[in-house]
């Protein structure tokens, strides 16, 4: 606990969420809704950069989940208890309640992770000052600073920032939590920087060795530590599985919410016969016109799947055939006693097409529709 309170990151942090009860704040941060370990660690990275820079600024991070939904979130957890950073120092969504008399006080927004407000945030667009994110930029808050770059990690951004200074201080002087952090995100988002994964780049090579040599870890044990405590859910019902990586965006009028759940829908079927129930009431409950689950399992091979359910079948025909052409798709038959209700299940052949890649594809076709259902 000792060491703790002196790592300088804590400290950080701590200094920042106490000052939120009396002091403004210069630049909000926040990663997207899902809130998983890229964003976190980006968010933590970047208001260190400047809260630290040559011209410092009052910089809090921001996890945009309630504090008690972060106990799903199994490897930032880990990343965390590994790097010694106490996670009662982050600042939570419900800490932030209610949310007006906070942004009476924020001056700015800064995204990471994301370049779309969600979460109750749309109507702050105003104070977006910064994007940093390495999505498909959709073009919103052109008053905003933004750097939106195809790396394998939003932390291989914030890392460069670090590394060439730009926080007003040496390489030598990024704190090896930080560091750690830092470096967990970029190894779970590249596959362990594997070149068959198709996801890291040299810069994403850079910034990880860079971000090695301070953490002074191995990377392979450090990455099949975060990989083991992300694929933990022994104790999670479906809908903490619905919950743990969920994003909803909104297209024109439809509202498409996409959970991220790391077991197959044939195992995930056997394990919960209510399945379809449990995924149609989770949409109502967060009122979504579409309801995807994309589900991956890595063992014995890589394999993907997609539940979809949609209110009405009018928007399930109206979207059928864009996913077939995209997923290349494969319906999945139900284990005997299995009421699919309104979802449909199905293999997905196309295995490089996840959810950051489907994003864009749904907000181009979803949002030209005049009708949808």
């Amino acid at each position: 606990m000792e060491n703790k309170k002196k790592d300088p990151v804590n400290r950080f942090l701590s200094d920042a969420r106490s000052r939120t009860q009396t002091h403004d704040i210069d630049m909000l941060i926040f990663g997207n809704e899902a809130a998983d370990l890229d964003s976190v660690v980006s968010a933590i990275g970047l208001a260190w950069v400047l809260g630290n820079g040559k011209k410092p600024c009052a910089a809090l991070p921001l996890i945009p989940i309630k504090r008690d939904d972060f106990r799903l979130k199994t490897e930032s957890r880990w990343v965390l208890s590994q790097t010694g950073i106490d996670a009662e120092n982050l600042f939570f969504l419900d800490d932030a309640l209610p949310l007006d008399t906070l942004m009476s006080r924020v001056r700015g927004l800064a995204l990471v992770d994301h370049n779309r407000l969600a979460n109750g945030f749309s109507k702050y667009e105003e104070k977006v000052r910064l994007i940093m994110d390495h999505h498909e930029d959709l073009k919103l808050y052109p008053n905003a600073l933004r750097r939106i770059e195809p790396v394998g990690s939003c932390a291989t951004l914030v890392g460069e920032d670090l590394i060439h200074g730009r926080c007003g201080g040496a390489a030598g002087k990024i704190p090896g939590s930080l560091a750690a952090l830092l470096l967990g995100a970029i190894l779970i988002d590249t596959v362990n920087l594997d070149p068959s994964a198709g996801r890291a780049t040299p810069r994403d090579h850079a910034v990880a060795g860079h971000l090695q040599a301070i953490a002074g870890l191995d990377t392979d044990s450090f990455y099949q530590g975060i990989r083991a405590a992300k694929s933990d859910i022994r104790e999670m019902n479906t809908r903490d599985l619905l919950r743990r990586d969920c994003k909803t965006f909104q297209f024109n009028k439809v509202s498409c919410t996409v959970a991220s759940v790391p077991l197959a829908l044939e195992q995930w079927m056997v394990r919960d016969m209510g399945l379809a129930n449990g995924i149609e009431t989770y949409a109502g409950e967060v009122q979504a016109d579409i309801l995807m689950t994309m589900n991956t399992q890595r063992t014995p091979e890589f394999s993907r799947g997609i539940a979809v359910f949609c209110k009405s079948p009018v928007l399930f025909t109206t979207i059928s055939a864009m996913l077939a052409f995209h997923l290349d798709l494969e319906i999945i038959s139900p284990p005997q006693g299995f009421d699919c209700g309104d979802v449909h299940f199905f293999r997905q052949g196309n295995l490089s097409l996840s959810r950051k890649k489907l994003e864009p594809i749904l907000d181009r076709y979803l949002s030209n529709l005049e009708q949808p259902y």
